[in-house]
């Protein structure tokens, strides 16, 4: 399947003829679209918002106890194995 930038009818694989990515880009970076960039992303800084204020749990991190690894607790250990 040719990749067609959204506008565009001239498949990617037509490289003579496709514009240069900044030319692409100061075409599609309008006012408008802008607008209606900042308006999406509003939207969704507010949803995320609105879920950590009824307390959604965060499972980016587990509910697993951060290990000990300290220097003092290593030490502990190896010589608890050495005693053995």
């Amino acid at each position: 399947m040719e990749q067609l930038h959204a506008d565009s009818t001239v498949p990617d694989n037509d490289h003579k003829s496709q514009e240069p990515l900044s030319d692409y880009v100061d075409r599609m970076e309008t006012t408008e679209n802008l607008k209606k960039l900042a308006k999406k992303l509003e939207v969704d800084l507010k949803g995320i918002a609105r879920t950590e204020e009824q307390g959604t749990r965060d499972v980016s991190t587990p509910d697993v106890p951060t290990p000990d690894l300290s220097f003092e607790k290593f030490k502990e250990k190896l010589k608890q194995r050495d005693d053995q």
